[in-house]
């Protein structure tokens, strides 16, 4: 039976650092950041608190009265503080997504504050309750139409272009430049490769955070040519970051999203699509002597990977299904060599917040598939528009690859966040040109096909125009 002497302190929640160990240069960036989101126009804020909150690591930490702030909780009340001291405190129109992530979010903390029964995990959950509902309902606020998302994809191009490099440069020399900001100075080494990390926690998070960003940048390529320069530079760089990371997990992510891109031609039959793939993992399930899950493990394995690991994680997790599916479990570093491990996200909603969690997070990723596929149609005479949204999708579909291999736990769920926030603010994006700026679109009945309304002289397909 597997033992617990190998789990790292406080892997689960509390403990931390007693002292604050933001660095000076990490200081001054955290300030700079906060002055520009007061300094800059509402529809700009979103800038600096993405670039600030991707590039300090969660090291750069200010500890008061036991409490740990990170850079991204800093910035999230700043941001907030922003809105309302300007009176710029707008709700947008909820969407089911918005409400998935809520229901998500306010279960899993409920579920695993029972799970542990202590104010240590009471405290634990209030913290992410600040960055989980924090973060998503500023970004959606800030990002309110077409141009807002493309302002967000921007600031992620400079943000991968700035990274992608020095994780190169890591990769190669095996010094972290990102040091001097918190971030670990010393490179993991697995096989003898080096394993990029930059100013992320964990290498396969940076590489799995460059990889699933690349199918915004192509989107971003087919939406303005302008910014071609842009989008080829950011491809490239996060190209650089997947391969830095050394691991199997990015990979298959940036493979995810590529893949996603090219079934672009399919956009009008992803019904029949889905339904094959359903049917293809059934025989695979039928035919093959092991579970069908147990390809993670033959594909991690092919690239390098600890996919092994990923595949029993996930087959243990079906046969302790009675031990976690009520609240979560705290034995899961019993049922393995490893288990204690869960680098799958669908596997950590069940193990932290049992059943209910799992299955609201499943339901997030759902609502968001169908938040792509309603968008995409309202955008269906705007073509540049339309592959905009699917590039959103394709992204999607990477990071959905890419939770059967990862959880992000650092600053990186802002970059997760961001994408869920893009994707619901797609339900109200305005089309290219010739409607009035603050005019929104109200779906019609998406299982028929609504009567066109005249705009001017132009007509719209599928949707009523409300508001002046």
């Amino acid at each position: 039976m597997h033992t617990r002497y190998d789990i790292p302190d406080n892997y689960y929640f509390s403990g931390g650092t007693q002292v604050s160990t933001i660095t000076l240069l990490a200081l001054v960036i955290l300030l700079a950041s906060i002055a520009c989101m007061f300094m800059v126009r509402r529809r700009q804020v979103v800038v600096p608190f993405l670039l600030a909150n991707l590039v300090l690591p969660v090291s750069a930490t200010i500890v008061v009265g036991g409490l740990h702030f990170l850079a991204l909780r800093l910035l999230i009340l700043a941001g907030w503080l922003r809105l309302c001291l300007r009176g710029e405190l707008s709700w947008p129109r909820w969407t089911g997504l918005d409400k998935a992530v809520m229901a998500w979010a306010c279960v899993y903390a409920v579920a695993f504050t029972v799970l542990w029964g202590n104010v240590a995990a009471l405290t634990n959950r209030l913290g992410f309750l600040w960055n989980t509902l924090g973060a998503y309902l500023l970004l959606r606020i800030l990002i309110r139409d077409k141009n807002d998302v493309v302002r967000v994809i921007k600031a992620l191009a400079v943000f991968v272009i700035v990274v992608g490099p020095f994780l190169l440069h890591e990769h190669i020399t095996g010094h972290n430049a990102f040091n001097v900001l918190g971030a670990e100075e010393v490179s993991a080494v697995r096989n003898g490769t080096i394993r990029a990390m930059g100013p992320f926690s964990h290498p396969i998070i940076a590489g799995t955070i460059g990889a699933m960003l690349a199918p915004l940048f192509i989107g971003l390529w087919w939406q303005d040519k302008r910014q071609r320069w842009l989008c080829g530079i950011a491809i490239a760089s996060s190209l650089m970051m997947t391969v830095s990371a050394g691991a199997s997990t990015p990979m298959m992510t940036f493979a995810a999203g590529v893949f996603a891109l090219l079934l672009w031609s399919w956009r009008t039959r992803m019904r029949f699509f889905r339904r094959a793939l359903v049917a293809a993992l059934a025989v695979l399930q039928l035919v093959m002597k092991a579970p069908v899950w147990m390809l993670i493990a033959r594909t991690g394995g092919a690239i390098g990977g600890s996919g092994y690991h990923r595949s029993m994680l996930i087959d243990n997790f079906i046969h302790h299904v009675g031990e976690w599916w009520l609240v979560g479990t705290q034995n899961n570093a019993d049922w393995g060599y490893d288990m204690w491990d869960v680098d799958n996200a669908f596997v950590a909603a069940g193990v932290g917040g049992g059943l209910l969690t799992f299955l609201a997070f499943i339901a997030l990723v759902v609502y968001a598939y169908k938040q792509v596929g309603k968008s995409r149609i309202l955008a269906a005479k705007f073509h540049n528009d339309e592959r905009l949204v699917w590039a959103l999708g394709a992204c999607l579909f990477a990071n959905t690859v890419g939770f059967f291999g990862i959880v992000y736990f650092d600053q990186s769920v802002v970059a997760w966040y961001a994408l869920l926030a893009m994707i619901s603010a797609t339900a109200t994006v305005l089309p290219a040109s010739g409607i009035r700026p603050q005019a929104r679109w109200k779906p019609a009945n998406w299982r028929e096909q609504a009567e066109p309304v005249r705009e001017g002289k132009r007509l719209v397909p599928g949707h009523t125009l409300v508001g002046k």
